[in-house]
């Protein structure tokens, strides 16, 4: 995002993106882990309570389908195979743009089994949508992805 150069503006800037770049990290921190249960009131600091989320759903026979669920939704769909399945996003990169109280992430990532694995199960794309309330604080308000597999 770019400001009129001014050191204030400057500043705001640059704690903008930190502070967006650690919900992202929150993000992916919640969801990683070796297989149990996650700490789900983690991601709930940094998903507004609407916050929707999108998968793109793929089947044996047909196109790809967003699936659209809500914060609980997902929790609920996504916990059998977090409790049975060791599973790592490591992102590796992103680009963050912002403008006013609103902004966008475009963050890739490898899906592996362990952190230390050479080479990714899969990889995946998240477009993040965050924006920031009159208090100034940061949301993730929407996410979409989809993942590639090997």
């Amino acid at each position: 995002m770019t400001y009129p150069e001014t050191e204030q503006n400057a500043d705001r800037e640059t704690t903008d993106e930190r502070l967006v770049r650690h919900l992202v990290a929150e993000m992916y921190a919640t969801v990683s882990g070796p297989a149990g249960p996650r700490d789900w009131a983690r991601d709930r600091e940094v998903l507004h309570p609407d916050c929707r989320l999108m998968r793109v759903r793929r089947t044996e026979s047909g196109p790809p389908q967003v699936e659209v669920l809500t914060l609980d939704g997902f929790i609920a769909a996504v916990t059998p195979l977090l409790d049975s399945t060791d599973l790592y996003e490591i992102e590796t990169s992103s680009e963050v743009r912002l403008f006013g109280a609103a902004g966008h992430v475009w963050s890739t990532y490898d899906g592996k089994s362990s952190p230390d694995d050479a080479e990714p199960n899969f990889r995946g794309v998240n477009s993040i949508q965050v924006a920031r309330d009159p208090d100034g604080r940061w949301w993730i308000r929407s996410m979409l992805w989809d993942n590639e597999y090997a």
